[in-house]
């Protein structure tokens, strides 16, 4: 972080460098901003300032529309919160009236939008912490899911080594428009083979309009790794309603995790039996067994 001496135009290129932003991306940022859109600040505009042309007749307005351009995007419901309550949590000390509840639920929400903008949610190292931390972002936002495959796994205590999360999400169009404000926090991006960070999705932000009804997966590139969301996985082609009825919560340092049951992760890589499936089960059906003699996992039905 540039040090105090720095003028505004280096703090502005340190902060939009770490939320991994080019000039041209915080410019159309700024000019969508829904709070006070700028559409006269552009890449060439951004470039000066940093530069240090010009940064004395810059405007507070300006400057506040530049610093929240470069912090994750706010989710849809956003626009019902007030800027200034970023600063403050409600704390929640009391048990809240009756009529309170949407009061203590809109401050969680709160508390959560500073915490992405605070953590700026980067791919974290260790991949049960990547776990928890999507889960806490869609917990928080309402969304119904389950995680799956060798995620699903590592949530059981399985180790295993992999990169991608898998989520299967509820199908319905409220909770497809709550898993997009969840995964737009992260700066969503397709997939692309000469792109590894990605290309632009159309219209800036996901959209339940880009998940298709006949849609068996979609893949993206975020902050926090690759996630793929899917709609039928292998030995589960209804989705989320044959998997919810035997999905279990483990809480992992305060965090629910929403997880598949581990008889149906073995199951679907059984079905799916590709070399790294077959290279996984022997681990997963150790972890069953293991799980069967603490008695916290159901025995088969006879």
């Amino acid at each position: 972080m540039p040090d105090d001496s720095a003028h505004g135009g280096e703090h502005l290129r340190w902060m939009r460098e770490r939320a991994g932003m080019t000039r041209a991306e915080l410019a159309a940022r700024v000019a969508s901003d829904p709070l006070d859109p700028r559409p006269y600040i552009d890449a060439e505009w951004i470039a000066l300032v940093e530069a240090g042309s010009g940064v004395r007749d810059v405007s507070y307005g300006e400057w506040t529309a530049l610093w929240r351009g470069t912090e994750p995007p706010r989710p849809d419901w956003w626009e019902g919160g007030y800027e200034h309550d970023l600063r403050f949590a409600w704390s929640g000390h009391r048990e809240p009236d009756p009529d309170e509840h949407g009061r203590r639920r809109y401050w969680a929400r709160v508390k959560t939008v500073a915490e992405e903008r605070g953590r700026g949610y980067r791919a974290e190292p260790d991949f049960r912490g990547r776990l928890r931390v999507l889960c806490e972002l869609f917990n928080a936002y309402g969304v119904v899911y389950v995680l799956v495959g060798a995620s699903a796994a590592v949530g059981h205590g399985v180790r295993l080594e992999t990169q991608d999360v898998d989520v299967v999400p509820r199908p319905d169009e409220e909770n497809l428009r709550r898993l997009c404000d969840a995964l737009n926090v992260l700066g969503p991006r397709w997939p692309s083979p000469d792109r590894p960070a990605g290309r632009k999705i159309d219209g800036g932000r996901l959209e339940p309009r880009h998940f298709r009804s006949d849609m068996v997966a979609l893949g993206l590139v975020t902050r926090l790794g690759d996630i793929d969301v899917l709609f039928r996985p292998r030995g589960f082609e209804l989705g989320f309603a044959a998997l919810e009825p035997n999905a279990v919560v483990v809480s992992d340092e305060g965090v629910d995790l929403h997880l598949a049951a581990l008889d149906d992760v073995i199951r679907s890589k059984e079905l799916l039996d590709r070399p790294k499936d077959r290279e996984q089960l022997p681990a997963l059906y150790r972890r069953r067994e293991e799980l069967r003699a603490e008695g916290t996992e159901p025995p088969d039905p006879a």
